[in-house]
């Protein structure tokens, strides 16, 4: 098993990217956290995986629920490997329409937390001397589309966060690496998956056919969680069908 002993914390843990994360990491061995606003989906895929987890429902932008998720996972685990900063929120609107408050919570969520969470972790995994930190971030964190300027933005931001992360804790063992997904088929996209004639028009621009699962995600984050990737740090991988290779 790939992850065997290992302990992998997963925010947004209850569904979607997260879930299918989960899944991956329990099946190769990984004790693990979900974290997360939804308790029922928390408790749903807390029982699917049944032994060596534990759920902390707690508000990612709230600094005590933080502390608790960390305290609990050590209390819990001893340790932490892995740490997948995969919640986020996504939310359009035209640039000169968008509010301050809408801004913020866009920033507060997808990257300000981010920070949060991960300056909480660093500590432990430079304990141990290692550690490996996934960030789910987005295609549009290399590239640009309308109506999402404050999402662009943000994602962006964590793509350099993870870079900065790799450089300044490698010395630790500690390695950081983001995730830029295409469109996936999550709760998350739901409404947009319910306009078939739009989706006809966005599939042209995926080479290989088809939106993206879960699964395709979580399985690029067992790469990089688990020793395989022992000397990857750094990078960007868009796990997009083909999109960004326009």
């Amino acid at each position: 098993m790939r992850l065997a002993n290992k302990t992998a914390l997963i925010t947004g843990g209850g569904s979607g990217i997260g879930k299918a994360c989960a899944r991956a990491f329990h099946r190769e061995g990984a004790n693990v956290v979900l974290f997360g606003r939804r308790k029922h989906k928390l408790e749903e895929t807390a029982r699917e995986l049944g032994s060596r987890v534990l759920m902390v429902q707690g508000d990612m932008i709230r600094g005590d629920d933080l502390d608790r998720l960390v305290q609990e996972t050590r209390s819990t685990f001893q340790r932490i490997d892995i740490l997948v900063n995969n919640a986020g929120l996504f939310r359009g609107a035209p640039l000169h329409e968008i509010s301050d408050e809408q801004y913020d919570e866009m920033m507060n969520i997808n990257m300000r937390a981010v920070f949060q969470l991960t300056r909480r972790v660093l500590p432990v995994m430079m304990e141990q001397k290692s550690g490996s930190i996934v960030h789910i971030s987005s295609i549009l964190g290399i590239i640009a589309v309308p109506q999402v300027a404050a999402y662009n933005v943000s994602k962006g931001a964590l793509n350099q966060l993870s870079r900065s992360i790799a450089v300044e804790y490698g010395g630790y063992g500690i390695r950081s690496n983001s995730i830029c997904p295409g469109l996936i088929e999550t709760d998350m996209t739901a409404d947009l998956m319910k306009d078939e004639a739009l989706l006809q028009e966005w599939r042209k621009d995926y080479p290989i056919g088809r939106f993206g699962k879960p699964d395709d995600v979580a399985n690029a984050c067992l790469f990089f969680a688990s020793d395989e990737s022992s000397f990857v740090t750094g990078t960007v991988l868009p796990v997009d069908g083909g999109f960004t290779a326009h």
